[in-house]
């Protein structure tokens, strides 16, 4: 699972519920990372800088509150929500406060947004390159001797519709589920891919 399973709709509280049952169920066989929509709230609920809060709040974070706490208490001081959040589900922070920054299999790197092709060793980047990079990683071939699976960037971006991008060294799956338009699942067996994908209700 590449990230961002909160934010873009009114069901994040159940979508995070559904991963930790689904965790439960299948262990060591599921990984799931963390994608820009988990790291803007994780630095909301840091308050390093006054910004996180507002930038959360513009990206589906009130959405996402709403999920938790209901329409009604989201007017409330940012601290008194937070401490609600961390008090009666500690357990869904504790999921995305330890979600992964990105995978490796024997082929492929698997992360949510993408690795700096200029690091020379992929791994050095800061927390926030595979969660956010789009330039230039999109652009330029990187030299990771393994092809990066990764989301983040809607694939109708990329290329002429909503389904998986497929470059020489890299691989898009992002459908624009976000956007109304598609969720892709990236199957690989026996050397060859195969995909799956699923139109999202308006």
């Amino acid at each position: 699972m590449l990230g961002d399973y909160i934010d873009r709709g009114p069901q994040s509280f159940q979508v995070i519920r559904y991963l930790l049952q689904l965790k439960e169920l299948a262990g060591d066989n599921i990984t799931f990372l963390m994608g820009n929509h988990e790291d803007m709230m994780l630095h909301a609920f840091q308050q390093e800088d006054s910004t996180d809060i507002s930038l959360w709040m513009q990206n589906g974070g009130m959405e996402t509150l709403k999920s938790y706490i209901g329409a009604e208490l989201v007017e409330s001081p940012f601290d008194e929500i937070e401490h609600a959040i961390r008090q009666d589900f500690p357990e869904h922070l504790d999921f995305i406060e330890n979600l992964q920054l990105y995978e490796e299999t024997p082929e492929h790197i698997l992360v949510h947004a993408g690795i700096d092709p200029y690091e020379e060793h992929w791994k050095d980047a800061a927390a926030r390159t595979f969660v956010w990079i789009r330039s230039p990683f999109l652009e330029k071939q990187h030299s990771a001797d393994k092809t990066v699976i990764f989301g983040h960037t809607p694939t109708p971006t990329l290329h002429q519709d909503a389904g998986v991008w497929f470059q020489s060294d890299k691989i898009g799956i992002d459908g624009g589920a976000g956007f109304d338009m598609q969720l892709n699942a990236l199957i690989f067996e026996n050397e060859e891919y195969h995909v799956v994908s699923m139109p999202v209700d308006k």
